[in-house]
């Protein structure tokens, strides 16, 4: 496992991870400032993976932006190629995208889209923390006033914060999010003890996979999530209207054989009020036409 931690500062997230996950050989920290405290980091926590001898597992820091930065470490772990600041190429097999992490805990405002965004071109797992969010286009800035409007209460509370993180959420489980890269995304939304993290306490958290897994066997047949749900919902329908399996499956045949028993009594209807209406109209006539050449008579 590789972790990237972007807006990572002095690196302390990724330190974490190569202190309490064994599996973890490499965390790279992405931050185009150079933080005083990661020296601090190395000397407090750098026992925990130095002293595995057997695994040799390193905390490399790479001051640069992470529109260029993060791309280039990716396609240097993906593909091992030499990467642009001229970091010693690391000597293990090139990794599956489903074996790294990115991170950004607090990456502020769009930042934390621009991490999304870049990790799903990739394919890669992705976790973050927003921070200081904001609706740069103004699209939803009235929406939580709107809400707590409509709710009739004062009580109800929609930071913007927690509508543009929602927003992000969303986009990660857009229908072509991934798709470049073979995967899609099992998204979901954790909250942090208040206490250690307050107001932006809200992880995003984005499990990569791929688009041709979540099938199941059954009877010769591949069936996902999504087409065992549709067969529960065509059974639905039938019930509702009282239809059979092949009067669904084939709706044309549908339509010739089973004619509805409110469109016969309307039928009827129709032809009996046609007659009645033949009949009074043609009495009206020659009433009209009686009362006419009566007049006419000196």
């Amino acid at each position: 496992l590789a972790v990237i931690d972007v807006a990572g500062g002095h690196g302390a997230l990724g330190a974490l991870f190569l202190a309490l996950s064994p599996k973890c050989k490499t965390a790279v920290v992405i931050d185009p400032a150079e933080v005083r405290g990661k020296d601090g980091v190395q000397k407090a926590w750098g026992q925990f993976w130095q002293s595995d001898s057997a695994n040799e597992r390193s905390l490399r820091y790479r001051h640069e932006c992470l529109r260029t930065g993060l791309r280039d470490e990716l396609n240097c772990m993906l593909s091992k190629q030499k990467i642009a600041d001229n970091h010693e190429r690391n000597s293990s097999p090139p990794l599956f995208p489903t074996n790294i992490l990115v991170v950004a805990c607090h990456a502020c405002q769009h930042l934390t889209d621009e991490t999304l965004e870049i990790a799903s071109e990739y394919g890669v797992n992705v976790a973050v923390m927003p921070c200081c969010q904001k609706d740069h286009d103004g699209w939803w800035k009235g929406l939580t006033k709107r809400l707590v409007k409509s709710n009739n209460t004062e009580s109800t509370s929609l930071s913007i914060g927690t509508v543009m993180d929602l927003l992000a959420a969303g986009k990660m489980l857009g229908w072509q999010t991934g798709s470049s890269a073979g995967v899609r995304y099992r998204v979901k939304m954790k909250l942090m003890d208040e206490g250690v993290s307050p107001h932006q306490n809200r992880m995003i958290l984005c499990r990569a996979e791929s688009r041709e897994s979540g099938l199941k066997l059954q009877g010769g047949k591949e069936e996902s999530p999504k087409v065992l749900a549709h067969e529960k919902l065509t059974r639905a329908y039938r019930r509702a209207h009282r239809q059979s399996k092949n009067e669904v499956e084939s709706p044309v045949n549908t339509t010739e054989k089973r004619v509805p028993v409110q469109s016969i009594a309307l039928d009827k209807l129709c032809v009996q009020s046609l007659m009645t209406g033949v009949a009074i109209g043609a009495a009206l006539a020659f009433l009209a036409l009686g009362s006419q050449r009566r007049s006419l008579v000196p």
